[in-house]
C-alpha cells in the first residue's frame, strides 16, 4: 500500500488519530481565544444550520467515496483471484500436449507465476510496476504456440490454451492498473478541506462543559480521520496483510506441484 508496509500503515493510523485530536482541540482553543463565551453561546443557534449543512454535504461526499473505494478494492481482489485461477487452468491444460511443448509451457507458467508472486508483487506494493520476467514469459508462450504445426494432434488443446493465454494477458494488465490509486488529488483536497471546516465549526460551538466539548469534538474528528484513512487504504489495495495479498498465486504454485505429481 503505497510502499508503507504493515508497520508503516499502523504508524500512519496513529498519526491520523493524533492529528485529528490536535485539530479538534486546536479549533476549540482558537475559538475561545477569538470569541467571548457569551458571544459564542449566542451564536450557537446561528452556527447550527451551517454545521448541519456542512455535515450533510461532507457526509454524502465521504460516503460516496468510501463506497467507490470499496468497490475498486473488491474488484482488485477479484482480478487477482481470477488471474491465479486462469494460471491453474492453463497448467492443467498442458497435460493434453506432447512432451516437448508441455515442458516448455509449464516452465514458462512457473516462471510467470513466481515473478507475479515475487518481484512484480513487490513493485505493486510500492505503487505499481511490472516484471520483465513475467512479461517475457507471456511473450514466449505466444511464440511457443505459434511455432506449432497446424496439423498437430494437440491443435485443439493448443487452441484452448491460446484462449486462456489471451485471458491471462488481459487480467494481468487489469491487475497492473489496479495498483495505481484511482481517487484524484482534487477529490482528496475536497475531502480534507471538508473535514477541516466541519471540525472548525464544531470547535466554534459552545457547551456548558469544556471537557465534554473537547471529548465530543475529538471523537468526531477521530471518526472523520479514520474514515479518510480507510479510503486511503482501499485506494492502495496491494501490499501488507491489510490489503490484497499474493496468496492466490501461492496457491497456484501448490496446484502446479500437484499436477506435476499427477494429481
Amino acid at each position: 500500500m503505497g510502499g508503507l508496509g504493515l508497520w508503516g500503515l499502523w504508524l500512519f493510523l496513529l498519526l491520523v488519530v493524533v492529528v485529528s485530536i490536535l485539530l479538534a482541540v486546536g479549533s476549540i482553543w482558537l475559538a475561545n481565544r477569538t470569541f467571548s463565551d457569551s458571544a459564542g453561546r449566542e451564536d450557537n443557534s446561528a452556527l447550527s444550520p451551517f454545521l448541519t449543512c456542512v455535515g450533510l454535504v461532507f457526509g454524502a461526499l465521504l460516503g460516496f467515496t468510501v463506497v467507490v473505494a470499496w468497490e475498486q478494492f473488491s474488484s482488485a481482489e477479484t482480478h487477482v483471484a481470477n488471474e491465479a485461477s486462469t494460471l491453474t487452468t492453463m497448467y492443467r491444460q498442458t497435460v493434453a500436449m506432447p512432451a516437448p511443448e508441455q515442458t516448455q509451457l509449464r516452465e514458462l507458467l512457473l516462471k510467470y507465476t513466481k515473478a507475479a508472486e515475487g518481484p512484480e508483487w513487490a513493485q505493486q506494493e510500492s505503487g505499481g510496476g511490472t516484471s520483465e520476467s513475467a512479461r517475457a514469459a507471456i511473450t514466449e508462450m505466444y511464440r511457443v504456440l505459434g511455432s506449432q504445426p497446424p496439423s498437430d494432434a494437440s491443435s485443439a488443446a493448443n487452441g484452448e490454451f491460446f484462449g486462456q493465454l489471451t485471458v491471462l494477458t488481459s487480467e494481468r494488465n487489469t491487475r497492473v492498473l489496479d495498483a495505481k490509486p484511482r481517487i484524484p488529488w482534487l477529490l482528496w483536497s475536497g475531502l480534507l478541506f471538508g473535514a477541516i471546516v466541519f471540525i472548525a465549526l464544531m470547535g466554534s460551538m459552545r457547551l456548558n462543559s469544556r471537557r465534554r466539548h473537547v471529548l465530543l469534538a475529538s471523537a468526531v474528528a477521530v471518526l472523520l480521520g479514520l474514515l479518510l484513512y480507510i479510503v486511503f487504504c482501499l485506494d492502495h489495495p496491494f501490499g501488507s496483510q491489510l490489503g490484497v495479498t499474493s496468496a492466490p498465486f501461492e496457491h497456484s504454485l501448490q496446484v502446479f506441484d500437484a499436477v506435476d505429481r499427477g494429481t
